[in-house]
């Protein structure tokens, strides 16, 4: 997918997504901060908001969008919120997205690098049907499931814009978050293998996560943005490498995150 992550071009992305928001009839606004969309003020209020929510190329935009559901409960809030597929969220347009129940919120940041955060608010209204169309989830496999995988990689571009930001407490913190993930991994990996998760004493396992070490391209003058760079650009190539262990057809997703690395880069 191509990268561009030009204002316009967001501004541009945006807006469409609220299209494909508003199609459906249940959702009766959306809203950045205290600007509301709705179908009538969809373009005018749509560039407001989309001008309230942007700081730079790294922004995620807080989206949030009021569904009314049937008083009957025959569609509960959980129910509906499980179906982030609706918009437009899956391994087709995503690289990466995490649930925060407590907040109802979806972070998710697509393929075109656009990030978002996007909030469920709830109202109930007497003879208001909502159909869920048919969905199969994908097959998980219990010893990985792919929440962890749409996890891992959300984080990556979570990091990386705070690395570009600056922060290099909270992009050190996410990257070692996700290099341990690779070590969880590789633990999990030895437990199937081995039949038992006791081990009195190791088996001098190489770590996979090392052998991508140094490689990092994206070089600057500051060692400590290096380090860091250095680790998330480790902890991409290792995890392809095993998911693939839990998921065969697993198709890695480093390239995508690369070229949304590679426009950030561009940007500084």
């Amino acid at each position: 997918m191509l990268i561009n992550l030009t204002k316009d071009k967001m501004e541009e992305s945006f807006l469409q997504y609220l299209v494909e928001i508003i199609k459906h009839p249940e959702v009766k606004s959306a809203a950045v901060r205290d600007i509301v969309i709705t179908r009538k003020t969809l373009d005018t209020a749509g560039k407001q908001a989309f001008e309230a929510g942007f700081h730079d190329i790294y922004s995620d935009i807080d989206l949030s969008v009021k569904v009314h559901l049937p008083q009957n409960g025959f569609v509960t809030p959980e129910d509906y919120m499980k179906r982030i597929d609706r918009f437009g969220v899956s391994k087709d347009t995503a690289l990466g997205w995490m649930f925060i129940p407590i907040n109802k919120m979806y972070r998710i940041i697509f393929k075109s690098g656009m990030r978002y955060d996007f909030g469920f608010e709830f109202e109930y209204e007497e003879g208001n049907p909502v159909v869920l169309e048919p969905y199969t989830p994908e097959e998980e496999n219990e010893n990985w499931p792919l929440d962890n995988i749409n996890r891992f990689w959300f984080i990556q571009i979570q990091a990386l814009g705070k690395l570009y930001r600056k922060d290099h407490l909270i992009s050190s913190h996410l990257a070692n978050m996700n290099l341990n993930d690779t070590l969880v991994m590789q633990m999990v990996m030895r437990d199937l293998r081995y039949g038992t998760s006791y081990h009195r004493y190791g088996y001098s396992e190489e770590l996979e996560y090392v052998k991508e070490l140094e490689k990092n391209p994206y070089k600057h003058n500051d060692m400590t943005f290096n380090m860091i760079a250095d680790r998330l650009y480790a902890a991409a190539l290792a995890y392809d490498r095993l998911a693939k262990y839990f998921y065969p057809e697993y198709h890695g997703r480093s390239e995508e995150f690369f070229a949304i690395w590679d426009w950030y880069e561009s940007y500084r």
